[in-house]
């Protein structure tokens, strides 16, 4: 499920002009927030990064190996799989 940020999603009417004063509030702190959102979505992108590094390297190893290391994770894991 992805969340839709569109203006009529938000109930955003951009030809209307808000006076409540909770609202303006809430819509300066929204406003606010996109630094932290792009820093967030930089750490996102950063963590599927590794995650594709490490699937391309598991993916080179052989199937000997790979088995033996999945088979060592299990059991330290008390035969639980994830």
């Amino acid at each position: 499920m992805t969340a839709d940020y569109s203006i009529e999603a938000l109930g955003a009417d951009p030809m209307r002009t808000v006076t409540d004063v909770a609202e303006i509030e809430r819509l300066t702190d929204l406003a606010g927030a996109e630094r932290a959102a792009f820093q967030e979505l930089d750490c996102c992108l950063t963590r599927l990064r590794d995650v594709w590094a490490a699937q391309s390297q598991l993916a080179h190893l052989d199937s000997e190996t790979l088995r033996g290391v999945l088979a060592a994770r299990r059991a330290q894991l008390g035969g639980q799989s994830r």
